[in-house]
């Protein structure tokens, strides 16, 4: 059977909190054009830009997995105020497991971290 190491983890890991990110960054932006507050430039702008970091990093992620053969195949809420991802590395099939609290403040730090 083949093992999957920690430095797999982390790669699937990154990626999800990537992936996470994007999506709220892309929610927003999709808030703030609709918005009539008075900064709105200065939101957009930085928005796009947290955008723009996570979309690269992202890529680099992507190749990554690709070439460690990292997959993931799916995304699951579970009733307890927590959110499975399932993914595969070399065929052999996992999960990860998120508090939503966790989750959120993760997808924050990212936010931060890609501002630098």
């Amino acid at each position: 059977m083949i093992a999957i190491t920690d430095e797999d983890r982390k790669i699937v890991y990154n990626y999800i909190i990537h992936n996470l990110t994007i999506r709220l960054l892309q929610s927003e932006l999709k808030e703030n054009e609709k918005s009539t507050i008075k900064m709105k430039r200065v939101y957009l702008s930085a928005n796009q830009y947290q955008e723009s970091q996570a979309l690269k990093q992202l890529k680099e992620l992507r190749k990554e997995m690709s070439t460690r053969g990292l997959r993931i195949v799916g995304e699951h809420t579970l009733d307890n105020d927590m959110t499975e991802f399932r993914y595969l590395c070399r065929g052999v099939p996992s999960t990860i497991h998120f508090e939503d609290k966790e989750l959120h403040k993760l997808i924050q730090e990212n936010r931060f971290e890609l501002l630098r």
